[in-house]
Order: structure tokens, then C-alpha cells, then sequence
């Protein structure tokens, strides 16, 4: 049986959304490109319905990769959260996340918001205020 891995692989978080904010920038030129050459028939030879549906299809689709590339990673922070087993204050998030201060505190207002975490109630003695999970 192996042993619960309680490490946050930052590397790969951060090249999955470079990926999906590329290929979805790819992704949207590519169909914009495809409805202008609708008229012009040189490079693809689509024309008509076919050429706005291919060019619509793909500009959404890209649409909806950046729309993944781009959104606050809750889901993960939740379940880094969940894997320390405690509360975390906004300076480990940065730290085991790899984001700046403004992200990491959007983060925890979208935990706190959705009902995941709560501010922690005793904050005698501590230099930075601690979220703990809703149980």
C-alpha cells in the first residue's frame, strides 16, 4: 500500500493551466481564422454553413479552455486544505501553491464564500489570521 502523497506538485498545476490558456488561445485564433477564410477559399477549402459551423466550434471550445485555464483553482486549494489537515493562512497557500498574495487571497475568499473554510476563532498570539475548514 503506498503512502498518501501530501505534497501540492505546483509544477504541474501551473503548466496544466498553461496548456489550457495556449490551447484555448490557439484554439479561438484558429477559428477565427476559419470563418475569414470562408471567404476567400485559399487555405481551407471550407465555405458556407460548414465554415461557420467549424469556425464556431472551435471558437468555443477555446472559449471554454481558457475559461478553465483562467479560473481560480478552489477545487485544488480545498484539497490541499483537506491534506494538511488543519487550517492555512494565506502565506502557506502562496508558498505551497506558487501564486502571488492578491490570488491566494481570492482563493480564500471563494472557499470562505462557498462555506468550505471559516475564519479561525482563536487568533491570540498569531502574526497572520488562519482559515480552517467547515466540518
Amino acid at each position: 500500500m503506498r503512502p498518501i502523497d501530501t505534497t501540492f506538485n505546483w509544477a504541474a498545476f501551473h503548466r496544466g493551466r498553461k496548456i489550457y490558456k495556449i490551447g484555448g488561445l490557439g484554439l479561438v485564433l484558429f477559428g477565427l481564422f476559419t470563418i475569414v477564410n470562408m471567404m476567400t477559399e485559399e487555405f481551407i477549402k471550407l465555405t458556407g454553413w460548414r465554415a461557420i459551423f467549424a469556425g464556431t466550434t472551435l471558437i468555443l471550445c477555446g472559449l471554454l479552455a481558457l475559461y478553465k485555464g483562467y479560473k481560480l483553482p478552489l477545487e485544488e486549494a480545498l484539497d490541499l486544505v483537506h491534506r494538511k489537515g488543519r487550517g492555512i493562512t494565506e502565506s502557506e497557500l502562496v508558498h505551497d501553491m506558487r501564486v502571488d498574495r492578491a490570488t491566494a487571497r481570492r482563493i480564500l475568499d471563494g472557499l470562505i464564500a462557498k462555506g468550505f473554510l471559516r475564519r479561525g476563532s482563536d487568533q491570540s498570539g498569531a502574526t497572520e489570521e488562519v482559515f480552517e475548514p467547515v466540518k
